[in-house]
């Protein structure tokens, strides 16, 4: 069915727009919760296999933030990540478990090269990204604040007037 995409297909178009597969930790710390997804009471882990890996994530990106921040501490000018994994909410006493896709771009659009002049990503060229997972179907984009975002420099991700994600 159209709706259901497969996972592998998903992943073969980011690989196809140069993105590399990343794979983190459920567990992260508090402060990602609260700082990057606005997440002021996430599920706490009893016994945390590490401090800094306390609670479950409900979203992401700190898993792609920091090995963005490994990969420049490596000198790297241009990278792309993207991940597939689950994402834990608490929801009516229980604990549900949802699969996401998320991605992260940073540096130029394309390596450098000779034949083609240097540019820095920008919002359009993922929303190029985002599309692409989607294609055909059409997506709409509206601006909105996110925790994780520069204000004014984000977008909420709709697909038939249904919120799917966010960009910025």
């Amino acid at each position: 069915e159209e709706s259901q995409r497969p996972l592998s297909r998903l992943k073969n178009v980011l690989v196809l727009r140069d993105y590399q597969e990343n794979i983190n930790y459920a567990f992260v710390e508090s402060s990602w919760e609260r700082d990057l997804c606005g997440n002021n009471a996430p599920i706490a882990l009893k016994n945390p296999i590490a401090s800094q890996m306390s609670v479950m994530r409900s979203s992401l990106l700190g898993g792609l933030l920091a090995a963005l921040r490994t990969n420049l501490a490596r000198k790297q000018t241009r990278v792309r990540l993207f991940e597939v994994g689950g994402c834990f909410a608490a929801e009516a006493g229980s604990y549900v478990q949802q699969e996401r896709v998320a991605g992260l771009a940073y540096g130029t659009v394309v390596a450098e090269q000779w034949g083609v002049p240097s540019r820095n990503i920008d919002f359009y060229d993922v929303k190029g990204d985002v599309e692409a997972l989607f294609a055909p179907r059409k997506l709409s984009f509206d601006a909105v604040a996110h925790p994780a975002s520069h204000p004014g420099r984000s977008a909420r991700i709709l697909l038939e007037g249904r919120a799917i994600g966010w960009i910025g």
